[in-house]
């Protein structure tokens, strides 16, 4: 069956565009109006000329496609929030009074605890949007739980974006949130209020009684963390190392809720409320309790992308079959990804959102290919043989992405697969049980609570023991996007291949093939172009770069310093070239210009007067005497400086009218020849 038949997913597609072009480069809401009210018209008039036939005639057609651009257009315009003139950043100070509620809980770090923060008051203003809260762990006895009040006061400050090359931008994630700014909170800055008791408050009420119901069992923490994974999608707790493991064996995506969990709980209530099937107007309880039971899940999980898409599709499957019409997979999987775009298109950013369409569009687009693969006559032994095909063929369809933004492939996924899918489904199930059991016969509950905790620990040193084969993770894969592009080229103009074997769809397959080896080898040879140097954006201890052709000479006095995040994720964005170790040096050389380091001993040598003066380690010295001696160019402290040295420098710099450069502030410093 041809994908390209079902114009919903065309529709869809269009719409998808129309988000991101307008992401990209914002068009004025009036003139976003103005132009869908006229593709409308437009719209309407080939209607009627058309005969009411969809897509008989090529410019209607095309006119169909126009208005869905520009809505996609104008529904991104409408959910970007600093667009409205009451959105708190109008109305920012260097000193600011905020009111607002605690909406969320985010994944905490080592060292502090974040949250999302809905004002609704700035500077005596009402206000809305959503800033971004991070409060220290030794500053913070007690957790702020959502709908908790809070008066604030305190400089609200842009989420710093990526200040290290080839580095996850965390501005331009939580951008994609519509969340620009971040307050850190300290004792004296803020007072709790109370709570308001909104959506956000009843939400996590309800989840942590569920949650709490499994305190009788007394489970470990990692078991306690994985039922509250599985569960409902809360992994704020989860330790690094569990979550490596699930990464490294390539199960990760066990840890979210997604279309397995939601097709469990859609068979266990149809199974459970099936004899309404037998009352006058049964179908239509049936379809709306499963359907409230769905939505209220997804609700209490946090309504994460893969969630929001799973029980959206599962929606529009039980109302099909309340109607009696079995709708194509296709279909409901346009329909679903363009109603959910419509209500909350940022979401079309999201990874969780991209791998969790991609996988199922894979999987059923691929299933002509597998669904006959029987092995044996043994249901039990074709039963595996079905998931190590689908988790294959989900594996190639998120390749691409995976490699983009996570750059590793573990290669033992699918021994890892053929046992987790099975038990992690039966610990879901299992789950279920004694999550409802815990409220009604506790005791019982105990007894299957024994049998739960047992098969998440197995689970998990199934995962460990799969992770420990470390050679069999690649890591560190450089993939940018163009290569993103082309690899999924490649991939569909294979399927089309595959699917009819026509000479125009082979040379379609080969040429795509030969221009993703062309740009890979062309962006092998422009990286060995130039030379640059690096004073990067570290906190621990001074690290600088030079790279030249296949060679990066890194200066350091770190004693590990292969394993440093920063020189990680710039040797893969370089296509993992050599890398050369040496001492922190006095005096550093890059082509004709000349950098004087001077650290903590305040201690340098000068033959000849320097370029560039890098400070770092917090060095005592009076610099306005060292401006007047050596006369550089440019001055840059690096993030391993005291905040109060750096500030009393630029100050110094200011007056003196030299460059001053702050990594902490403005990130890496880059030389480039």
């Amino acid at each position: 069956m041809k994908v390209i038949r079902f114009p919903t997913i065309t529709i869809t597609l269009f719409f998808a565009l129309g988000i991101l072009v307008n992401f990209h480069w914002r068009v004025d809401i009036l003139w976003l109006a103005f132009g869908n009210l006229t593709v409308a018209v437009v719209f309407g008039v080939l209607y009627r000329l058309s005969n009411k036939h969809f897509f008989q005639k090529k410019h209607f057609a095309l006119s169909t496609l126009v208005l869905s651009f520009s809505i996609g257009m104008l529904t991104q315009s409408l959910h970007h929030h600093p667009g409205y003139k009451n959105h708190y950043s109008h109305y920012t100070s260097e000193s600011d009074m905020l009111t607002g509620t605690i909406s969320e809980r985010l994944k905490p770090n080592a060292y502090a605890e974040k949250y999302y923060f809905k004002i609704d008051a700035l500077n005596g203003k009402n206000a809305f949007g959503k800033i971004l809260l991070t409060v220290s762990k030794k500053e913070q006895s007690k957790q702020f739980h959502s709908g908790d009040r809070l008066l604030i006061k305190g400089e609200l400050t842009p989420v710093v974006k990526s200040s290290n090359p080839y580095q996850f931008d965390y501005a331009s994630y939580l951008e994609k949130q519509n969340v620009y700014h971040q307050l850190y909170l300290k004792p004296e800055n803020y007072r709790k209020t109370g709570s308001e008791h909104n959506l956000d408050y009843y939400v996590e009420v309800y989840r942590n009684t569920l949650l709490h119901s499994f305190k009788i069992h007394q489970f470990s923490k990692d078991i306690n963390n994985i039922i509250y994974a599985l569960l409902l999608g809360q992994r704020q707790d989860m330790d690094l190392q569990t979550t490596t493991n699930y990464t490294e064996a390539g199960v990760i995506h066990i840890l979210a809720i997604s279309g397995l969990h939601i097709a469990i709980l859609y068979a266990m209530l149809l199974f459970f409320i099936k004899p309404l099937n037998r009352i006058k107007n049964g179908k239509l309880l049936q379809f709306l309790i499963v359907v409230g039971f769905l939505w209220v899940f997804a609700l209490l999980s946090g309504l994460s992308a893969s969630v929001v898409r799973s029980v959206v599709m599962f929606s529009i499957i039980s109302f099909g079959l309340y109607l009696n019409k079995s709708g194509n997979i296709y279909n409901i999987l346009a329909v679903s990804m363009l109603v959910i775009l419509l209500f909350n298109p940022n979401l079309l950013f999201d990874v969780g959102f991209q791998l969790s369409y991609i996988a199922v569009f894979s999987i059923v687009w691929l299933q002509p290919f597998y669904k006959s693969l029987k092995l044996s006559r043994y249901k039990v032994v074709n039963y595996f043989v079905d998931v190590l095909t689908i988790s294959f063929v989900a594996q190639i369809g998120v390749l691409p992405l995976s490699l983009y933004y996570f750059h590793q492939v573990p290669l033992l996924f699918f021994l890892a697969n053929l046992v987790v899918i099975p038990l992690s489904s039966f610990v879901l199930i299992l789950g279920i049980v004694v999550l409802a059991l815990n409220f009604i016969v506790p005791n019982i509950a105990i007894v299957f609570g024994k049998l739960l905790g047992f098969t998440i620990e197995l689970m998990n040193e199934y995962i460990a023991w799969i992770a420990s084969f470390k050679t069999f993770v690649i890591k560190d894969i450089p993939f940018s996007f163009s290569l993103l592009v082309l690899f999924y080229l490649m991939l569909i103009t294979l399927v089309l291949w595959l699917y009819e074997k026509e000479f125009r769809k082979l040379i379609l397959f080969l040429s795509s093939s030969f221009t993703l080896q062309i740009l890979i080898l062309s962006t092998l040879w422009q990286t060995k172009q130039g030379s640059e140097f690096i004073v990067f954006n570290n906190k621990k201890s001074t690290l600088l770069t030079e790279k030249r052709n296949n060679l990066i000479r890194v200066y350091t006095n770190d004693t590990l310093p292969q394993k440093n995040q920063n020189l990680k994720s710039y040797n893969r964005g370089n296509f993992n070239l050599d890398i050369e170790i040496r001492p922190l040096q006095n005096v550093v050389l890059f082509e004709e210009q000349k950098i004087l380091v001077i650290d903590s001993l305040g201690i340098y040598t000068l033959k000849q007067k320097p370029d560039i003066l890098l400070l770092t380690q917090s060095p005592k010295i009076n610099l306005n005497r060292l401006i007047e001696v050596i006369q550089p160019k440019v001055i840059i402290a690096d993030a391993t400086n005291y905040k109060s040295y750096i500030s009393r420098w630029k100050a110094t710099c200011g007056t003196k009218k030299i460059p001053f450069h702050a990594t902490a502030e403005k990130g890496f410093y880059k030389i480039e020849n």
